[in-house]
C-alpha cells in the first residue's frame, strides 16, 4: 500500500428523507454508496464503504455505534473502536431499505428495517462476554401500504437504564409512519411485536416519525403542563402539510375492557344535562400489552409548513420539522398553552431533512446540499457545512499555477476548490441545463507574464462555453467582472459591472449598482456558504460550434483548444481546433472511426495525442501551416479494447494509453514503431497519469481502474521509456468504489493526486512516491 492520506473528500447528501443523522459533534449522512463522517466547521473526515448501492437512511445508536440501510436490501451496524468499521450487515429484504430504527435493550441492541418489499424485519442484536451476535427475530409484513418511517422507544414507565435486566427492559414500542395516512404502534415485551394501536388524523401519506421520553424539563410550559415524567410524545409529520403529537402514557392497571366506552358515553350524557358545556377533548386510545395498560391521543397539531412534510426529529428537547417548502421549523410550547415557531430556518431549495445537534440544526435538500445553523443566543447563525456534487463527477483538471481545482458533474454544475486551512469550494462558475462532461483551463503562453483565468466546458449539447474568471480569482484585473448572472429564460451566464465602469465585452454586460454588487460580492478569505455559492458564477466569454452531437473530450494548450463528440463514425469522430485569441475555429483533424474519449497536448505542446473507442490512438505534430496540427502517426489496434485515456510524461519523451484491456501501455515518441512497454493491471483501466516532476530521479504514474482502485507507479529507472516499475496502491477506504474518471496530479512540489468518480466524491490524496 502506498503511504497517503486524504487531503479532501467532497460529496453531497443523497436526497432522501432520512439520509443524516447527528451525534455528539459528529453528522453521518448518505453519500452514494458511502456513509459520510464529517465534524460541524469542517469537512468530510471519514468515508465508510460496504453498501454496493445508494444509502438510504443514516441511524446513531449512540457515539460509537452506527446502522446504515441500503438500497442494496442491506443494513450495516458500524462501530467505532480507533476507527470505524461494519461488524455486522443485516440481510434479508428483497428490496430498497427505505428507513431503519435502533435502540439499546438492556446489553444489546434491537434494530429494525422497512423496505419496499412489503415488510419490516427486527433483528436482535446480544452481547455475551466478549462475543457478539445478531439474529433475525422477527418479519412484520405490511401489505400494499409501504412503512415509509419507524422508530423505536421504551414504552412509557421504562427505560433500559432503570430497567436493565429485567423483563421490563425490553417493553418497547415501535411505531410507523404508512402510505395508508396512519400511524401505527407496536409494542413487546419478551416476544415478537404486535400491532396495539393505529392513529388517525392525517390525510396523506405519513412520511415521518420520531419518539422523545418526557423528562421535567419537557413539561414545563402551559401547553407542556399535562405530560407526566416517564410519558412518551410521538411526532409525526405528513404529505398533508401537518405535524401532530401523539402522547402515549400508562393508565391504571385496574381499568378493563370496556370502561372507556363506558366512561365516554357517561361524560357525553353529563355534557348534554341542562347548564353544562360541551368540552371536546381528543379520542383517547386505549390498549393493552404484556407490560400493561397504555394510553394514546392526539396532542397537538402543528401548521406552519407550505408543502409536504419530510421529516421530524426531536433533539436537545426540541422538535424541528422540514419540509419541500425550503424551510426548517423548530417548535416550542408556550405559556399561552400553544406550540409555536421558536426559529424559522430557510433554505434555497426544498429540505428533506433537518436534525437537532448539540451544536445547531443540520438540514439537507433536494440538490444534496447541506445547510447548518448555530444557535447563539437568540439568533441563529448560518455556518459553512460540506459541499459537494450530487451526481457522477465526469472530469477534473488544475489551474496551471494549482491554486485551484476544477471539478464537472452530471449534476449540471462545474464546481472550483481552493485551499484555505482546508479544502473548500470556493465557486460554482456554472450551473448548467445540461449534464456537464469534461472541462479544462487554458494555461498562458510563454510570451504571457499574467493570464485571465479561464476555461472551455462541455456538456451534453453541441456547444462549448468559455469562461472568464471574476475579480475576486483575478488579482483584481479590472478587465474581469465582478460576477455574472443568468437572464430568466437563458443558460448564458451574463457578466455583471457597476452601473459607471465599461466592459470590454458590452454584449454579456449587465449593469448593476454598487450597492447590489456588495451584496453579491464574497471575500476569498472566507469559506462560503452554500447559498452564497450560488452567486459566484463565472461569466460567459464566447461559445464555440461546430459538433453535431454531444461534447465528449476536450484538451487545451496556451493557443490552441481541441474538442470532439459523441460518434459513431468516421465523418463525426473529428477533433476540432480553435484559436484562444479570438476562440475563431483553427482547422479539424481527422483519425479515427469512432468517438474520440481523450485529447491531451504535450508539455512542449509539440503535438497532440488522441484515443478513441476504435482502440486506436493518434498523434498530431505542431506545424506552421493555417491548420495548427497535422497527423504523423495513428496506431491502430493500439489495444484490444477501448482506449480510455492518454497522458504525457513531463519532459514530452514519451507517453501513455489506458484501456479497457487491462494494461497501460508506454509509447516511445521518437521510436513510434517499436513494442510498447506494457504494464498489467487487475481490472479495466480507465485514467491515467503522469507527475509534472521526478521523484529521486525516476518518474511517477498515477492509473485509475474502473472499480475505483488508484496505483501509484514509480520507475525503477530514468532511461528514456522505463521498462520496470514499482506499484503501490492507494488505501481501499479512500480510495473510490466506482469508475474513476479522471485522475490528476496537483502541478506544485506537493505530492497530491486529485481523483473524481462515478460514486459522485471529488478526492484529493496525498501520497509517497
Amino acid at each position: 500500500m502506498a503511504s497517503a492520506h486524504s487531503e479532501l473528500v467532497a460529496v453531497a447528501c443523497n436526497r432522501t428523507a432520512h439520509a443524516l443523522d447527528t451525534t455528539h459533534c459528529v453528522a453521518a449522512f448518505g453519500a452514494g454508496n458511502y456513509v459520510a463522517l464529517y465534524r460541524p466547521n469542517s469537512s468530510v473526515f471519514a468515508t465508510l464503504r460496504g453498501h454496493t448501492d445508494r444509502v438510504n437512511c443514516v441511524r446513531f445508536v449512540s457515539e460509537h455505534v452506527l446502522v446504515s440501510g441500503s438500497a442494496d436490501g442491506t443494513a450495516r451496524v458500524w462501530t467505532n473502536d480507533d476507527g470505524w468499521r461494519c461488524t455486522h450487515v443485516l440481510e434479508g429484504h428483497e428490496g430498497p431499505i427505505v428507513a431503519l430504527a435502533s435502540l439499546h435493550v438492556g446489553s444489546g441492541m434491537v434494530t429494525v428495517t422497512a423496505a419496499t418489499d412489503g415488510t419490516m424485519r427486527v433483528y436482535e442484536y446480544e452481547t455475551a462476554g466478549e462475543e457478539e451476535s445478531v439474529a433475525a427475530q422477527q418479519v412484520i409484513s405490511v401489505g400494499a401500504h409501504t412503512a415509509l418511517d419507524v422508530a423505536l422507544a421504551h414504552v412509557p414507565g421504562f427505560s433500559s437504564e432503570s430497567d436493565a435486566g429485567s423483563d421490563a427492559g425490553s417493553a418497547i414500542m415501535l411505531a410507523t409512519g404508512s402510505t395508508d395516512g396512519r400511524v401505527h404502534i407496536y409494542t413487546r415485551h419478551t416476544g415478537e411485536f404486535t400491532r396495539a394501536v393505529s392513529l388517525e388524523g392525517h390525510e396523506d401519506w405519513v412520511t415521518s416519525v420520531s419518539f422523545q421520553r418526557v423528562s421535567s424539563s419537557l413539561a414545563n410550559t402551559s401547553a407542556t403542563s399535562h405530560w407526566r415524567s416517564g410519558d412518551v410524545v410521538l411526532a409525526s409529520g405528513s404529505q398533508d402539510k401537518h405535524v401532530r403529537l401523539w402522547r402515549i402514557w400508562r393508565t391504571q392497571n385496574t381499568t378493563v375492557a370496556g370502561d372507556a366506552d363506558r366512561r365516554a358515553a357517561q361524560a357525553l350524557l353529563d355534557a348534554s344535562a341542562p347548564g353544562s358545556e360541551l368540552a371536546l377533548r381528543p379520542r383517547e386510545h386505549e390498549f393493552t400489552t404484556q407490560s400493561g395498560q397504555f394510553a394514546a391521543a392526539s396532542d397537538a397539531v402543528l401548521e406552519g409548513h407550505e408543502a409536504w412534510v419530510h421529516s421530524v426529529s426531536w433533539g436537545c428537547g426540541e422538535l424541528v420539522t422540514a419540509g419541500a417548502d425550503g424551510v426548517a421549523l423548530v417548535w416550542a410550547g408556550d405559556e399561552e398553552g400553544v406550540w409555536a415557531t421558536r426559529a424559522r430556518l430557510g433554505a434555497d431549495a426544498g429540505l428533506l431533512g433537518a436534525r437537532m445537534g448539540d451544536v445547531g440544526v443540520v438540514a439537507w435538500s433536494i440538490n444534496g446540499s447541506l445547510h447548518a445553523w448555530t444557535h447563539e443566543g437568540d439568533a441563529w447563525t448560518p455556518r459553512a457545512a460540506p459541499t459537494g456534487h450530487f451526481g457522477a463527477v465526469r472530469d477534473a483538471c488544475w489551474s496551471a499555477d494549482g491554486e485551484y481545482l476544477l471539478t464537472v458533474s452530471a449534476d449540471q454544475t462545474a464546481r472550483v476548490w481552493a485551499h484555505k486551512n482546508e479544502w473548500h469550494e470556493v465557486a460554482r462558475p456554472q450551473i448548467h441545463g445540461y449534464d456537464m462532461q469534461c472541462a479544462a483551463f487554458v494555461p498562458a503562453s510563454e510570451t504571457e507574464s499574467e493570464k485571465m483565468l479561464q476555461y472551455v466546458a462541455g456538456a451534453e449539447e453541441k456547444v462549448v462555453r468559455v469562461f472568464n474568471a471574476t475579480q475576486a480569482f483575478a488579482s483584481g484585473n479590472t478587465a474581469s467582472a465582478l460576477t455574472a448572472a443568468v437572464p430568466a429564460l437563458g443558460l448564458t451566464n451574463k457578466a455583471v459591472v457597476a452601473s459607471n465602469e465599461t466592459f470590454p465585452d458590452d454584449r454579456y454586460a449587465v449593469r448593476r449598482t454598487h450597492a447590489d454588487i456588495a451584496q453579491m460580492d464574497s471575500t476569498s478569505n472566507s469559506v462560503l456558504l452554500d447559498a452564497q455559492l450560488r452567486h459566484t458564477l463565472w461569466p460567459e466569454a464566447d461559445k464555440l460550434y461546430g459538433h453535431p452531437y454531444e461534447i465528449y473530450a476536450i484538451a487545451a494548450s496556451s493557443s490552441v483548444v481541441a474538442t470532439s463528440c459523441r460518434a459513431s463514425s468516421e465523418r463525426h469522430a473529428c477533433i476540432r481546433l480553435y484559436w484562444t485569441h479570438n476562440w475563431q475555429p483553427a482547422g479539424t483533424l481527422t483519425a479515427h472511426l469512432l468517438t474520440v474519449t481523450r485529447m491531451q497536448f504535450s508539455p512542449n505542446e509539440k503535438y497532440l495525442l488522441s484515443a478513441s473507442r476504435d482502440r486506436s490512438w493518434a498523434l498530431f505534430e505542431r506545424t506552421q501551416e493555417d491548420v495548427p496540427y497535422k497527423l504523423v502517426h495513428h496506431q491502430i489496434k493500439a489495444h484490444a479494447r477501448i482506449v480510455w485515456d492518454v497522458a504525457w510524461s513531463h519532459d514530452s519523451m514519451f507517453f501513455a494509453t489506458a484501456s479497457r484491456d487491462k494494461s497501460v501501455k508506454l509509447w516511445n515518441v521518437d521510436a513510434l514503431e517499436d513494442a510498447p512497454v506494457t504494464l498489467a493491471f487487475p481490472g479495466p483501466v480507465t485514467s491515467v497519469a503522469f507527475a509534472r516532476m521526478l521523484s529521486e530521479g525516476r518518474y511517477v504514474m498515477a492509473a485509475a481502474l474502473e472499480n475505483g482502485r488508484v496505483f501509484v507507479l514509480t520507475s525503477s529507472g530514468s532511461q528514456k521509456v522505463p521498462t520496470s516499475w514499482q506499484p503501490k496502491e492507494i488505501p481501499r477506504d479512500i480510495a473510490h468504489t466506482s469508475t474513476v474518471h479522471r485522475i490528476a496530479w496537483r502541478p506544485t512540489s506537493l505530492w497530491q493526486l486529485a481523483t473524481v468518480s462515478d460514486d459522485q466524491t471529488v478526492r484529493i490524496t496525498s501520497v509517497n512516491p
